[in-house]
């Protein structure tokens, strides 16, 4: 039985992409599955897939980036699995010493890191553009040498796919469960409430919906996940805290039921390099498993999102920044139940006949049949 071996930095263990999709599909088609990670908790078996950490834990995050090869590889060289799959930029040195050991080597690209890089204000300036040249030019001589590398991300590929022979595009699309499904009674009976999961991130216009917020009468707004002190701190001081719920992160078998106390999505994030700017991408989880719990949402106006909204009517696009036209979408939304709960049922019908896991589950597993 082939072992396949995922190394995670930087993302927590039980990661949407990483465990919930990819680590539990490999499983499910017979491969033996190990996840290797530097976060610090304790090994155990989840799922029947086992997690070992490693014994050296850095609590700086730049220190991670600079010492992670060191960090994982006696850890990675004693597991001694067959194929390893590194899901963040910093190891990709390690990934070269796999390889001198004569193993299968496949790298995840979550993130345009050329571009991701060019966009962290923490870096001055000429150190952005220098790093990111770098950074570009060595991507570019060293995922040539790895057996494969996907990406959720269509610039990405479109970038890398002169460089590299082995590639292939595997969208964060969602596992569809066998979830209730819930009438128009059910849906209007719930208290208007607009949610946002996961990394609130300083770039998806949180205090833009606040300031909107106040003009809606009657509309809650409920976050699940990480979101910085001071971030929530502002949002305190806009929105009253009887419009205001911090859920903190909820496990994934804890969503469902978040979701069925809410009548709309949100994910309106800023043009960033990093996504594509105005093209975004299909790395996002949000949008699509707003759709699968049938729940009608308010994006950014990317090209691929307007597709998806446009072809099947099932959410709003609104320009980043633009607080006029997020308000008459949360207006339209809560004013207009019956629209609403149409077009959240129209995303549940797009994810179970073309946005799901199960097609990109198929690409993902013959990635490792071909190596």
């Amino acid at each position: 039985m082939t072992q396949i071996c995922h190394v995670i930095s930087g993302y927590y263990r039980t990661d949407a992409r990483v465990f919930q999709r990819q680590c539990k599909s490999l499983k499910k088609n017979g491969f033996e599955v190990i996840v290797l990670t530097n976060d610090g908790e304790p090994e155990e078996i989840i799922d029947g897939i086992p997690f070992y950490s490693c014994k050296k834990v850095y609590n700086s995050r730049i220190m991670t980036l600079f010492f992670a090869t060191k960090q994982f590889y006696p850890k990675a060289k004693m597991i001694d699995a067959d194929v390893y799959q590194l899901h963040s930029p910093e190891l990709l040195p390690l990934g070269m010493k796999l390889k001198r050991l004569g193993k299968k080597v496949v790298y995840d690209a979550h993130e345009h890191m050329p571009m991701h890089i060019l966009e962290k204000e923490w870096l001055p300036k000429p150190f952005r553009f220098l790093f990111s040249k770098f950074f570009k030019l060595y991507m570019d001589y060293i995922l040539p040498k790895f057996d494969f590398t996907i990406t959720p991300h269509s610039h990405v590929l479109a970038d890398l796919k002169t460089k590299v022979k082995n590639i292939e595009l595997i969208a964060n699309f969602p596992l569809v469960k066998k979830s209730t499904n819930f009438s128009f009674e059910e849906y209007t009976n719930r208290d208007n409430r607009i949610c946002y999961t996961g990394t609130v991130y300083p770039y998806s216009n949180q205090k833009l919906l606040a300031y909107a917020l106040k003009s809606i009468n009657n509309l809650k707004y409920d976050i699940a996940g990480y979101i910085d002190v001071d971030l929530l701190n502002e949002l305190e001081s806009i929105i009253p805290h009887s419009k205001l719920k911090f859920h903190g992160r909820l496990s994934f078998n804890k969503l469902p039921e978040f979701y069925n106390n809410s009548t709309i999505g949100y994910v309106l994030y800023d043009y960033k390099l990093n996504l594509g700017y105005k093209l975004g991408s299909y790395g996002t989880n949000k949008i699509f498993e707003y759709m699968e719990e049938g729940l009608p949402f308010i994006c950014t106006d990317y090209i691929l999102w307007k597709e998806i909204c446009d072809n099947y009517h099932c959410g709003i696009y609104v320009p980043p920044g633009d607080k006029q036209k997020l308000e008459e979408a949360l207006s339209f939304l809560t004013e207009n139940k019956e629209e609403a709960y149409k077009m959240g049922q129209n995303g549940r019908q797009a994810v179970k006949d073309v946005f799901n896991w199960s097609s990109e589950e198929s690409k993902y597993i013959k990635v490792f049949d071909s190596i």
